[in-house]
């Protein structure tokens, strides 16, 4: 987060906290020659449209206010997405229990299996290292992998 994008942030936290929802990112952005101010918000349970209107009236406001952007922009109020990257270990440790997708720097070997991605339920985290129950073939597996060996990790759909 650059230092006008942590200036709305501060100044967007609580009135977003004031909703139960939290305010995960704000992100200042062009898009196809247009400048976008994107806020990116969470609640438990998910969001729904009802959500991110509320949300964007209530930062329109702070925005007029303190009127930190001297060009035109537009304000886009979202969800986290449904496969979204997790990306440190606060965000992880807050999926405890959720199906994840792991890819790994290098292959890792759990019984007679050598793999570099993963895709199930995140069972822990702890002394950065991260257990998870995965399905090879119809059979279900537990590996625990160090954080530091973690190329990417996201939120996943099971099918």
């Amino acid at each position: 987060m650059n230092d006008l994008e942590k200036i709305i942030f501060d100044a967007c936290v609580k009135c977003v906290e004031e909703e139960q929802m939290q305010l995960l990112e704000v992100e200042l952005v062009k898009e196809f020659g247009a400048l976008i101010l994107r806020f990116t918000i969470d609640k438990e349970g998910g969001i729904d449209i009802d959500d991110t209107t509320l949300i964007s009236e209530k930062v329109s406001l702070i925005l007029d206010e303190i009127d930190p952007i001297d060009k035109e922009y537009y304000l886009e109020v979202s969800s986290i997405g449904l496969e979204r990257e997790l990306r440190n270990i606060e965000e992880i440790k807050s999926s405890i229990g959720k199906y994840i997708n792991v890819k790994t720097y290098e292959k890792l070997t759990v019984g007679k299996i050598s793999q570099k991605e993963f895709e199930g339920t995140l069972l822990a985290v702890e002394d950065n290292m991260i257990t998870m129950n995965f399905k090879v073939k119809q059979f279900r597996k537990e590996i625990t992998i160090p954080y530091e060996k973690i190329a990417k990790i996201r939120l996943a759909i099971e099918f």
